[in-house]
């Protein structure tokens, strides 16, 4: 079991949930999307957390079977998964300087741009999706953006670079 990612799962559960009631306060007309999204992140969350809880309640009963020797052998492979903790902790601090670039430059470059290379950047150092993947996904997320808050929620977001 990946006691952070357990974790990771119940701190969005907690945030979901802050989420959902600060946006009750909220006109009705304003709080639609936030709780749809805090919805989503909460059901994401909770799956996380199932999805944890079910690999640990396997890996018991693997180890009951089968015997401590083959237990530990799948330890040992799930250590190998894990990458090494200075690069994990190098990489989130690139790229948290990257969400403080990203937020930066937000308004000189534009939102498109902008996100477009922190989305590129991001994945280049956590090599988790394949590019295209990474392609396909941004692009759809960059217009989903686009189109609930510029479109639908009529926010003044700067789409387009300053110089331009």
């Amino acid at each position: 079991m990946n006691v952070s990612r357990l974790l990771l799962g119940l701190f969005g559960i907690v945030v979901a949930g802050v989420f959902f009631f600060d946006a009750s306060q909220y006109p009705r007309a304003a709080a639609q999307m936030p709780m749809i999204y805090a919805v989503a992140v909460a059901l994401l969350s909770l799956a996380m957390v199932a999805s944890e809880l079910r690999l640990q309640r396997r890996a018991s009963a693997f180890r009951e079977t089968e015997g401590t020797k083959a237990y530990q052998s799948v330890a040992a492979d799930e250590a190998n998964e894990v990458p090494p903790a200075a690069k994990r902790w190098t990489a989130v601090a690139a790229i948290f300087l990257l969400a403080v670039g990203y937020v930066a430059v937000m308004t000189t470059l534009g939102y498109v741009l902008a996100t477009a290379l922190f989305m590129a950047l991001a994945l280049a150092i956590l090599r988790t999706v394949k590019w295209t993947f990474a392609l396909i996904a941004g692009a759809v997320l960059i217009a989903m953006i686009c189109l609930v808050f510029v479109q639908f929620l009529g926010l003044p977001i700067p789409l387009l670079p300053s110089f331009l």
